[in-house]
């Protein structure tokens, strides 16, 4: 029999992409604060924000948005070997989402990270358009190591 738990951890393990999409996919911040309080007795460091943008031009709020989030929740530390990684994992998300494909694309996502020791997962849910009735739901997930 599955147990909500065997599905969250299995082999006493827990999966950190398949986490740090779950916590995308909150439907709101009292859901969202619950699952971060969850992970953080897991011993993961989490955090969330929305974001959105204008097709490609937007790569840079994003990226900026995305590690001020992880600076300001201690998700990461201050320093290059954090930052760096970090970026690239926004490219790697924003590229598995698709926004950056197509011209003239809205998005508006979640933004989950789960880290766990130097594992850092990134996730953005949510809705992708070119226009209001051509939109539909999108995910992406990256995944990197962060440096000592």
């Amino acid at each position: 029999m599955v147990t909500w738990e065997n599905f969250m951890i299995p082999d006493n393990e827990a999966d950190l992409c398949r986490l740090v999409i779950l916590l995308a996919m909150t439907p709101n911040q009292d859901v969202e604060k619950e699952v971060i309080a969850q992970y953080q007795k897991l011993g993961l460091r989490s955090a969330a924000t929305t974001i959105s943008g204008f097709g490609i031009d937007s790569q840079t709020s994003i990226v900026r948005s995305v590690v001020n989030l992880c600076l300001n929740t201690n998700v990461i530390e201050r320093k290059r070997s954090h930052v760096h990684p970090v970026c690239h994992c926004v490219l790697e998300t924003a590229q598995s989402t698709r926004a950056s494909d197509a011209i003239g694309q809205n998005f508006c996502f979640k933004a989950a990270v789960v880290r766990r020791r130097e594992e850092f997962t990134l996730c953005f849910y949510g809705n992708l358009a070119m226009h209001e009735l051509s939109g539909h739901k999108s995910i992406g997930v990256g995944y990197q190591i962060l440096g000592n």
